[in-house]
């Protein structure tokens, strides 16, 4: 059975990862945070960590660039991302009807020519899987594969390094894509390993 608040915890994130905190935002968040929210603030590090490369605080928030990040032991090495980085994708997106391009995101996030595997498609495009999910359970076996296929690793790295970013705003939003994912995993584990966990 799919746990009901998934769709809606996938949806959130990805607008978390496409667009600025609003005030009303901000509002709903301030109880979970360590450091008081201030708005300005927020909305700065929105733009710095997550849409301006040369912030010099930037989380290249791609599939394709933070696979392929390299630690030299000091700090993380990420390449430029390529157009066609997340072309991956395209099979799922042209499959289920999904156009990036129609997300109500940031201008620089929405503009043209972004690649498919941005973290904030990946996730919206995992929401609306979810909730075909929800009213077809049938559903379920598509999200599993998507799921293990394009949740991987990256995820992970880019969810660590925004809760260590230093930013109060920030540092939520990597919190929650990390407890997202890790519900994610565990619903939708891979059917090899629901069967053998069964039989345990």
């Amino acid at each position: 059975m799919l746990d009901d608040g998934l769709p809606e915890r996938a949806a959130a994130a990805a607008w978390l990862l496409l667009a600025p905190p609003d005030p009303a935002l901000l509002a709903a968040l301030m109880p979970l945070a360590e450091a008081p929210l201030d708005a300005e603030r927020s909305r700065q590090d929105f733009y710095d960590f997550l849409c301006v490369t040369q912030s010099g605080c930037y989380i290249p928030p791609y599939a394709h660039v933070l696979a392929r990040g390299e630690w030299n032991g000091e700090y993380w090495h990420f390449p430029p991302p390529r157009y066609d980085g997340g072309d991956a994708l395209r099979p799922w997106y042209d499959a289920a009807g999904f156009d990036p391009a129609s997300l109500q995101a940031d201008p620089l996030i929405a503009g043209a020519n972004r690649p498919l595997d941005h973290a904030g498609f990946v996730l919206a495009f995992l929401a609306g899987l979810l909730e075909q999910a929800r009213a077809e359970p049938a559903g379920t076996i598509v999200v599993r594969g998507f799921v293990a296929e394009h949740l991987g690793p990256w995820v992970d790295l880019m969810s660590e390094l925004l809760a260590m970013s230093g930013s109060p705003y920030i540092a939520l939003v990597g919190v929650g894509l990390h407890e997202l994912v890790a519900d994610m995993r565990t619903e939708f584990a891979p059917a090899e390993a629901s069967a053998e966990e069964g039989v345990a």
